[in-house]
């Protein structure tokens, strides 16, 4: 039988999380039989893995482990995207989880589409207070089906993850032809989400749906700030390859499209705000991963169109700056739309 979806899950260290996660996508069998579920082994040294090998034999023609040796969450949803089966492609951490009669829907849904993107709601689950926070797309009419290269992607979503990966499912070959997609042995890897699905689809459709639940509150998630700035060469590494990806490839984006216009926005913006990310680390950290990523900007991507920061980082001695930088309300806006592009 043709599959309709595939669902990758890496697997590493959630010996409490993956009985949740996986039950969640038991749906009815006619259904369940349409599902490729690959739970990608990242060589975890607890019983997670053998916890999901029980579905395996519960349901052996929708679920499947595949072991290998540890590539890191990129390197499993690059092991997974390469493996997939169906039509359709989810990803779904194995801390989280979805809504079976939501998710059940959806397959309902994508039995009659043909989008290379359908773009859903979220659900923010915050463990500590037990409480969820709904992350609804703006300006988009459920059901309707929109031209992805004319749509004005500048005024939508909510945010800048209007593509992430917890409310979107991707055309399956639109994102094998691309592979290796996500950077290995790093946090931060699915960055690149949130520009390739616009920048290569052709068509895309908004439904109301809320399948995906994601966790907030484990400790040690990417987002936590101290996590972030412990891990700050990850983040460099992957907007390298975010950065290199659109200059490679916004040429296919008409040059008088709105699509283009965001494509262009988005090339300087990664480049730009990360001078921003970098300041906010202790001083001699600040200045010598600073001088790095300006040398490496300067070297690349001289077109980009420069913030109010970089400029004054450029031609202010760096102590001066590094204040200014702490206390400046244009930086703090800044500051501000990083943690909406990272929440």
């Amino acid at each position: 039988m043709q599959k309709l979806l595939s669902i990758v899950i890496p697997v590493f260290k959630v010996e409490a999380y993956i009985t949740r996660c996986l039950d969640s996508l038991i749906v009815p069998r006619k259904q369940l039989d349409l599902l490729d579920i690959l739970i990608i082994n990242d060589s975890t040294p607890d019983l997670s893995a053998d916890m999901a090998r029980e579905y395996v034999k519960r349901f052996p023609g929708s679920f499947r482990v595949i072991d290998q040796e540890n590539r890191g969450h990129g390197g499993a949803w690059n092991h997974g995207t390469e493996l997939a089966k169906g039509k359709y492609l989810y990803y779904l951490d194995s801390d989280d989880w979805f809504d079976t009669g939501q998710f059940s829907k959806l397959i309902g849904f994508l039995q009659e589409c043909d989008t290379d993107l359908v773009l859903l709601n979220r659900t923010k689950y915050y463990s500590d207070k037990g409480k969820e926070d709904v992350i609804e797309l703006i300006n988009m009419v459920p059901g309707r089906v929109y031209n992805a290269n004319t749509y004005d992607w500048s005024h939508c979503g909510n945010g800048s993850n209007i593509t992430y990966a917890h409310n979107t499912v991707y055309r399956t070959s639109m994102m094998q032809r691309y592979l290796p997609l996500f950077c290995e042995h790093v946090m931060y890897d699915d960055i690149i989400l949130q520009v390739m699905p616009i920048m290569m689809a052709e068509s895309f459709v908004f439904i109301k749906l809320n399948v995906y639940h994601y966790l907030v509150g484990r400790p040690g998630q990417s987002f936590d700030p101290a996590v972030r700035a412990k891990h700050a060469d990850d983040v460099t590494t992957v907007l390298k390859q975010v950065l290199s990806f659109i200059h490679k490839y916004r040429n296919i984006t008409p040059s008088d499209s709105t699509k283009r216009a965001w494509v262009e926005d988005n090339y300087s913006a990664f480049a730009t705000h990360h001078y921003c990310e970098l300041s906010l680390l202790p001083y001699r950290v600040s200045k010598e991963k600073l001088s790095d990523w300006d040398v490496y900007v300067r070297d690349h991507y001289s077109d980009i169109k420069l913030s109010t920061n970089v400029k004054l980082y450029r031609v202010l001695p760096f102590p001066l700056y590094f204040i200014w930088a702490k206390n400046n309300i244009i930086f703090r806006k800044e500051k501000r739309l990083i943690k909406r592009i990272t929440s």
